[in-house]
């Protein structure tokens, strides 16, 4: 997933993204989600973010099993982040995909990860992400679960934006 994002005020900023999966246990060889919108910063404390997206989306799959689907669809989604310490930090992330095209084909997302430091570049990360997707492929399941532990380098340019 690659997001990119150019604020425009304290408040708003104009988002796009591109998602890319493969998960042959629900029965998609591959769907590509690309997507354009409105990034919100909803919430700004030292203790607390959380931050929404608004966008239209484009949704293709090719399942399986059955026909390859290119549908319009949406994506509203919000995350949210607490940090613990100065080296670690929690994120909640729940996103929902309407589709335009057929209306019960509509799937969500929630996401709950905790981050730590091990060095300035290091971190161990766990998560845990549940799916549901209310028309699933022909012959599985509507909802998943996935449990993570990754390996993540950190980088910071050495210059600020302006």
């Amino acid at each position: 997933m690659v997001r990119g994002k150019r604020i425009l005020s304290s408040l708003l900023s104009v988002s796009a993204g591109e998602r890319v999966e493969r998960d042959q246990f629900s029965g998609l060889d591959f769907r590509s989600v690309l997507d354009g919108g409105l990034g919100w910063a909803l919430v700004r404390q030292p203790r607390w973010t959380l931050d929404g997206v608004t966008s239209i989306a484009w949704n293709h799959e090719s399942r399986t099993i059955g026909e390859d689907i290119d549908h319009p669809v949406g994506l509203l989604q919000l995350l949210s982040k607490i940090p613990f310490g100065a080296a670690g930090d929690t994120t909640q992330r729940f996103a929902y995909f309407p589709d335009f095209k057929e209306s019960s084909a509509y799937r969500s997302e929630a996401e709950v990860t905790a981050q730590a430091s091990m060095t300035n570049t290091l971190a161990l990360k766990l998560g845990y992400l549940w799916r549901y997707a209310n028309a699933p492929v022909e012959g599985f399941k509507k909802s998943d679960n996935t449990t993570t532990a990754s390996i993540v380098l950190k980088w910071k340019s050495a210059t600020l934006a302006p």
